[in-house]
């Protein structure tokens, strides 16, 4: 579906690098949403008591992996923090760092599956389940994707799990199509890697562009 104001407008220019409260909270009902379906059972399964097969998301498995790898998220999840002014507190919006926003959703993405309801269990009045990987994956990132596209963010999930930086419009292709062959091979290997890194979430790598490039010049 495309929204109206995308029809008169045009899509929107995808040139912020900052995870807001509103993107966040969008991620975060995405994921709750896959939770509470069992989107995440293939590889963190309740398992039906009989033992018989998964029946949705273990949610406590589900914790212990993400604290693992991804220990700068809080968990449960949070879209607010206390503000506190003297005696007084109060809710305000909050999202993680964007670093820590793009960590979860390849952690997702890698976990996701579309849960497909297979014979039913009527003592425990429940399915069991099984999973289509492919489907689950496409669904997450077709809605991350969106998120980000709504609301100008210069991050895309890509089908291999990873998030690249979309460069500005124009510069973007130029990037993208950008055939180097200066007759020096490793000349156009550094070039490459510096392209690479450009497009890279991080800024600390894509810093390591520019000094990649410096580094071309002076060979």
């Amino acid at each position: 579906m495309k929204y109206f104001s995308e029809s008169e407008n045009g899509p929107r220019a995808r040139i912020d690098e900052t995870i807001s409260p509103s993107v966040w909270g969008g991620i975060v009902a995405t994921v709750q949403s896959l939770v509470s379906t069992g989107a995440f059972g293939e590889h963190f399964p309740a398992i039906c008591p009989d033992g018989a097969a998964p029946i949705g998301t273990d949610e406590q498995t589900l914790e212990l992996a993400i604290r693992a790898e991804i220990p700068d998220l809080e968990w449960p999840l949070q879209t607010t923090e206390k503000k506190y002014e003297g005696f007084f507190s109060n809710d305000v919006p909050y999202s993680p760092t964007p670093l820590v926003v793009l960590d979860f959703v390849q952690f997702c993405y890698m976990h996701a599956a579309k849960p497909i309801q297979r014979n039913y269990h009527s003592f425990y009045e429940h399915h069991h389940l099984s999973f289509d990987t492919e489907a689950g994956r496409n669904d997450f990132l077709s809605k991350i994707n969106r998120i980000f596209s709504r609301n100008g963010i210069s991050f895309e999930l890509k089908e291999d799990g990873d998030v690249i930086r979309l460069a500005p419009p124009g510069l973007r292709e130029e990037l993208i199509s950008a055939d180097f062959d200066t007759g020096d091979s490793m000349l156009d290997k550094m070039l490459c890697e510096a392209r690479s890194k450009f497009l890279n979430p991080d800024p600390s790598i894509r810093r390591e562009a520019v000094e990649r490039l410096w580094d071309s010049w002076e060979d």
